[in-house]
């Protein structure tokens, strides 16, 4: 049965020259998807936090720690979630390459996901615990180590 074993949230998916969208990776015992996040599901995130009682950072942070509610829902429903979802199959996945950023210089780490295409994303991530999910499942992954080995 597939089920979600990991969320890689609030990355930067990089669709093509100056184009970018915010998502997070969903990682399932079978395939990643690609979560699309809107600007209406924050708001909505953000009300029903209101509607809790929540303080204001919990208010504020609402829309970043929303996906964790992923690891609540069925692949379908999250792949159904926005129509710019997709998923990658795990076992179509030829290499992941990750590169360590400077947060000093403001450059972000990155992700590069090589299948039939090349999908790229870029934000803050536990590089070395991404490594070891993503090699548990069976995947190829480059970078994310002490030094980038």
């Amino acid at each position: 049965m597939e089920r979600v074993v990991y969320v890689i949230p609030n990355l930067d998916y990089h669709k093509g020259f100056l184009k970018s969208a915010l998502v997070n990776l969903v990682v399932t015992n079978q395939r990643i998807i690609v979560a699309h996040v809107k600007k209406e599901m924050i708001q909505k995130a953000q009300e029903e936090a209101k509607a809790r009682g929540d303080g204001f950072f919990e208010k504020l942070s609402s829309g970043w720690t929303m996906h964790e509610r992923y690891y609540d829902m069925s692949p379908e429903d999250v792949l159904k979630e926005t129509p710019e979802n997709f998923s990658i199959p795990l076992n179509g996945i030829k290499e992941v390459k990750l590169k360590g950023g400077d947060i000093d210089a403001g450059k972000k780490d990155e992700m590069e996901i090589k299948w039939r295409e090349k999908s790229k994303f870029s934000g803050d991530m536990n590089q070395g615990e991404v490594k070891k999910k993503l090699s548990d499942l069976g995947v190829k992954v480059k970078g994310g180590g002490f030094f980038g080995f």
